[in-house]
């Protein structure tokens, strides 16, 4: 059996623009390359991802409003 590893909001904010389909995938739903590439070829992704050539991208913004996370890390008041 698989340990899918839990992503912190800063790992997600550090992947920067853009990610690949296997890692969104992973972070959002603990799946694995194959199901995450079912589920782009059926059209069931819950944010948006788009074929650059022969890889499939996807907007770290877009999967962060999904999962609930703010693009920026709340600052510290001093």
């Amino acid at each position: 059996m698989r340990v899918v590893r839990a992503w912190t909001p800063a790992e997600v904010r550090a992947l920067g623009v853009r990610t690949d389909l296997v890692t969104a995938c992973e972070i959002a739903y603990g799946c694995q390359r194959t199901k995450a590439y079912e589920l782009f070829r059926r059209g069931e992704l819950d944010f948006p991802a788009v074929r650059v050539g022969n890889r499939v991208v996807v907007p770290v913004a877009t999967l962060c409003r999904f999962l609930g996370i703010d693009l920026e890390p709340e600052r510290a008041q001093t």
